[in-house]
């Protein structure tokens, strides 16, 4: 397998944001402890506390969509987590910044963090997004090896996409593209980007993990999963079909852009 290491960015140019609610004083003195190591430029970024949004009447939110697909709303604090992280996208791009570490207050990162970030940075390969996924249930994922990184680690192509953006690496042309499949949001921020598709960006992750996040912090910005309401009326009835047909329509196109991935990989490696 070829390893790409030829200079393109210097990890001391990447810009650091740290999304956390303005009143989390705890949260952030603890992860300020974390991140004394990280190079480059680092800020706080005001989170947008969904407790403050009124989800049904937001302009943004597709709920009708959103119900006929997975059967059940976005939280308030899923959507107030989304509108945090597309606002942080929007100051990468206004700002132009060449590259962007995005963090969630409540990460927590390994001790090999900084060594493989910087070998990414500094590595050729195109990418344009990386999340850094810690899950254990990942390691069974389906998954392709794409380029080593640091002794184990290597960048990762998954199958799949598991749910998370605790911390991930992104690019100005990323954070283009993927801010553009945001505009209306009918899903969480983090599984628009496992969805290609959508987002129009090829999303890579690390693997074995280098981030997860604290178990002793509950998510300040999106910790629960679902609003409780459920669906009734005509939407009750029709949605076992539109349900099946949105899950087959995905699964067709996971498959299908795990296979063009893969070969892009592959062409990668043979030049």
């Amino acid at each position: 397998m070829r390893e790409y290491f030829k200079m393109t960015f210097k990890i001391n140019s990447m810009h650091t944001f740290v999304i956390s609610l303005s009143h989390e004083i705890l949260r952030r003195k603890a992860i300020l402890k974390k991140l004394n190591d990280i190079p480059g430029n680092f800020e706080f970024f005001d989170a947008i506390d969904g407790k403050k949004i009124n989800l049904l009447r937001h302009i943004d939110y597709q709920g009708l969509k959103r119900r006929l697909c997975y059967g059940k709303d976005l939280t308030r604090g899923e959507l107030g987590c989304f509108f945090s992280h597309r606002a942080v996208l929007e100051k990468i791009v206004k700002n132009k910044v060449a590259i962007a570490l995005v963090l969630e207050d409540d990460v927590v990162l390994s001790g090999d963090f900084i060594i493989v970030l910087d070998r990414l940075i500094n590595c050729s390969y195109p990418w344009e997004a990386v999340r850094f996924l810690g899950k254990p249930k990942i390691t069974k994922m389906m998954q392709k090896k794409v380029i080593r990184l640091y002794n184990d680690y290597y960048l990762t192509r998954l199958a799949t996409s598991p749910g998370g953006a605790y911390a991930y690496l992104i690019s100005y042309v990323g954070a283009k593209k993927l801010l553009k499949s945001m505009k209306k949001v009918s899903c969480p921020n983090d599984t628009i980007m496992g969805l290609p598709w959508k987002s129009g960006v090829d999303v890579l992750t690390v693997q074995p993990g280098i981030a997860t996040w604290d178990k002793k912090f509950e998510s300040a910005i999106g910790n629960q999963r679902y609003e409780k309401n459920k669906l009734t009326g005509w939407e009750r009835i029709v949605y076992p079909v539109t349900r099946m047909l949105f899950k087959l329509r995905e699964g067709v196109l996971k498959k299908v852009f795990y296979f063009f991935g893969y070969l892009k990989d592959k062409k990668l490696n043979n030049e």
